[in-house]
Parts: structure tokens; sequence; C-alpha cells
């Protein structure tokens, strides 16, 4: 596996008026790993997220990183190009194939769903036409609204999420607020019309962003969709395997004699391949 990549973002992040649509991307080290399991447990997930990126993003289009601010350049990205950029890195760090469990809605089923997915099933194709700003006409009771908008970004993320865990509508909101550049005419607050339908719009423009599985249960027969957290299933999976990340670093440290720092900047597939000879080593020595 590549230990790096060139990727193409649904959208493209704009800065200084260029659209910037190819991404430098890295798989996780033992660094990135260490950083999830003790510092990101006190960030939101969208701080994590930007966290994380600027962390493995290399360069954005013309944009080196280590010229710009990542994390700046992180939360400027759309929803959705962040949920590209995270599959991309899941599939560098984890490989192409997720394994999901989801459960039947029906309280009288419950019936439990072994899922596989494929990271490249999950991706979708550039947008035709990406705008950093966009126009549209929504009537309300015979008044036409001129709505200027743009498309939420990792920026927005994070400013509602202090609210979003006591008041998810009230978090839907403020975020469809911040992306609402202009109305013509004006008035106190956003017209009713363009709280109602522009959530949808967005949703269109920017698809990426929100995963949606349409599945049925083998059980009951019911048809229901499915969100695919891809932030959440992604740190799960890396918390679960970094509880043994110091304890890969000791042996290895220990039987090989090199520095942590030098441990740490493996990815984990590296590790485990040294500590599988390791064993191999010792079992031989054993017999």
């Amino acid at each position: 596996m590549s230990l790096s990549a060139t990727v193409h973002l649904p959208g493209g992040v704009w800065w200084d008026g260029v659209c910037h649509r190819q991404a430098g991307l890295r798989p996780l080290n033992g660094n990135d790993e260490a950083f999830l399991l003790e510092a990101a447990p006190s960030l939101s997930l969208a701080e994590r997220t930007s966290a994380l990126l600027a962390r493995c993003l290399t360069r954005l289009g013309d944009l080196s990183l280590a010229e710009q601010e990542p994390l700046a350049l992180a939360r400027a990205l759309t929803v959705g190009d962040r949920e590209a950029l995270l599959l991309h890195l899941r599939r560098l760090t984890e490989g192409e194939r997720l394994q999901c469990v989801l459960q039947c809605p029906d309280p009288a089923c419950g019936e439990r769903m072994d899922l596989e997915l494929r990271v490249s099933d999950l991706l979708l194709p550039p947008y035709p036409d990406p705008q950093a700003e966009y126009e549209a006409t929504i009537g309300d009771d015979g008044t036409h609204h001129r709505v200027r908008f743009r498309l939420p970004t990792g920026g927005d993320q994070e400013a509602v999420a202090p609210l979003a865990a006591a008041d998810p509508d009230g978090a839907a909101g403020l975020l469809l607020s911040r992306c609402v550049l202009e109305v013509d005419p004006a008035g106190e607050g956003l017209p009713p019309a363009v709280e109602a339908e522009l959530p949808a719009l967005l949703a269109q423009l920017d698809p990426q962003a929100e995963l949606l599985l349409d599945m049925q249960c083998p059980a009951c027969g019911r048809p229901f969709t499915a969100l695919l957290d891809t932030a959440g299933y992604f740190y799960q999976e890396i918390a679960d395997r970094s509880a043994h990340l110091y304890r890969q670093v000791h042996l290895l440290a220990f039987y090989y004699h090199w520095g942590e720092a030098e441990i740490m900047g493996m990815t984990a597939a590296k590790r485990q391949r040294y500590l599988d000879l390791l064993v191999e080593a010792l079992e031989a020595g054993a017999s």
C-alpha cells in the first residue's frame, strides 16, 4: 500500500479566489494515533476532524501545508470534502473494506445485520461546477427571496458543536444562518421559506456531506435509511487499536532497540509487520 496518495475533492477549497481540488494525503502514523488517544477526547468530533486533517494533509492544490496554516485550511473545507478526505484517509490507513453492524429500527424486530462496505462505493465523483458562493430564489406566500449563500464548512461544524448535543434543531438553525450571506428583501432573521428549503438545496449541492444507506431488514422486510457516520466509525477503529499502541512501542524498542520517535513515525500496518516477525522469531527460538 502506498504511504501517500493524491486524491480529488468533490468540491474543492477556495483560497484567495482559487479553487483547489486535489489534495495530498498521508496515512496515520503512531504520533497521530497518540494524538487521538490523548488529546482528541476533549475535542468535538468536528474539531477532531479538523486537527487530524491538518496533520495528515500534505498539500491542497498548489498550496503546501508546510507554508500555510494547516488548521485554517482544514476548517475551510466543505463538509463533503472533509467526508471524502476521511474516507480516503481511512482507506490509506485501514484498507478498502468497512465492516458495519446495523440494527433494524423496528422495535418489534431489532434484527442485527452485518454489512460490508467499500470506500470506493462511498466516494462521489467531483462535482461539475463548484462555486465559492451560490444564489437561489426561494418563494414564500407570494414573496420571492433572492438568497446568496455558501456551503457549510468544518469551521461551521466546530462553531455549532457546543450547541448540538443540547439543542440539535438550534444547532442546525445556527449552521444555516452562518451559510446565508445575503437575503433580499432582508428581514428580521431568515424567512421561514428559506429555513425550510435551503437545507435541501445545500444537500443537493454537496451530496458527499451525508452518506445515507438504503437498507431493508432481511428478517421483517422493513426498508429503512441509515446514516454512515464516517468520522465516528473511523475514530472508534483507531481508539480500539490505539489502546495497545504503547505496548507495541515498548516491544519494538526493547527487541529492536529503535527510538520512540522512529517507531511512532510508522503506520500501524508497518508496526504490525515487525511485531509479527518478532513473534515468529521468538516462537522459533523457544522451539
